[in-house]
């Protein structure tokens, strides 16, 4: 009999309908450093991490450059946070579209941000390999204590094109420092161009090469001299790789290039999924070359404000 034959023809079509895989993401090989160890054992866990689509960024553009315009009728109406929200969450068809390929696949996706917009998908390597048409491989790096598991391509099933803009980790690498091994070099020739008093900028600083100390930049930017008077004023640095500023480069960097302000000045530490352990010296050169720069010349500039330093893992 045809029918039977004819009903496995139309299961199988619909099977391959269903896993229709659009390629998402692809790079040729692996960044200079890695070595692959090979595949990533099937039953290995992986989680990975989905951007949906956001509802409007370009009303929340528009909107931005609106309350941010001299002259314009919303000029400094600031969006509270469930207007950004409202942007930039996903729409409800590109959350349903999400969940109902999760749920026919047998995974279940964990919202890990405010608005909606990033989920997680926790699995095996070997279903993550199925699902995406991908091949997560182990690879090492000198800089790193243990492998990352890593595809040099991911596909997005065919539903939900359109509704993820970024799986993550997928294709990209990085070390545990962001920083490059020159970093230590740049650090010392920033020292040099940093080599002068404060009390010999002023003159230095209508030169040709002017240094960027705090008081270049506060004649250059009219940047207020005086302390702020109000107590409660505050601000927050952000940083990420678990990265955080070293309070002796700080130390230091205030009794060079700001006397008037106490060396012993500092900031708050605010960790966000860290170990809340400060980098030791020995790493400072290369782990808090920026961390530092951002505090050093927050603090500098900021006199009487509370600076918190947010850190991110």
């Amino acid at each position: 009999m045809l029918l039977p034959a004819f009903a496995n023809i139309l299961a199988l079509l619909s099977v391959v309908s269903c896993t229709r895989l659009a390629v998402h993401e692809s790079r040729r090989a692996a960044p200079a450093g890695f070595t692959s160890l090979g595949a990533a054992p099937d039953s290995h866990m992986l989680t990975l991490k989905f951007a949906l689509t956001p509802k409007n960024i370009p009303g929340l553009e528009q909107k931005l450059a609106s309350i941010s315009t001299p002259g314009s009728s919303e000029f400094r109406q600031w969006l509270s946070k469930d207007e950004v929200k409202a942007f930039v969450q996903p729409s409800n068809e590109t959350v349903s579209a999400f969940n109902s390929w999760a749920s026919a696949n047998g995974v279940t996706p964990s919202v890990i941000s405010p608005n909606g917009d990033w989920v997680s998908l926790t699995l095996t390597v070997g279903t993550a390999n199925k699902l995406f048409g991908a091949h997560f491989q182990d690879y090492e790096h000198a800089s790193l204590t243990q492998p990352i598991t890593r595809t040099l391509s991911i596909s997005l099933p065919a539903e939900l094109v359109g509704h993820v803009e970024v799986i993550h980790p997928s294709t990209s690498f990085s070390t545990s420092s962001f920083a490059s091994s020159g970093s230590s070099s740049r650090l010392r020739n920033l020292e040099k161009r940093l080599a002068v008093k404060r009390t010999e900028e002023e003159e230095e600083c209508d030169g040709l090469e002017i240094p960027m100390t705090p008081a270049c930049l506060q004649k250059l930017y009219g940047i207020p001299t005086t302390p702020a008077t109000q107590q409660d004023n505050s601000l927050m640095v952000t940083g990420y790789w678990s990265i955080s500023p070293n309070r002796t480069d700080l130390s230091t960097f205030l009794e060079d290039y700001r006397s008037d302000i106490p060396a012993n000045t500092t900031y708050e530490l605010i960790n966000i999924g860290t170990d809340g352990v400060d980098p030791a010296p020995a790493d400072a050169a290369v782990l808090v070359l920026e961390a530092d720069l951002d505090v050093e010349y927050t603090v500098g500039e900021l006199v009487r404000f509370v600076i918190r330093f947010l850190r991110f893992n």
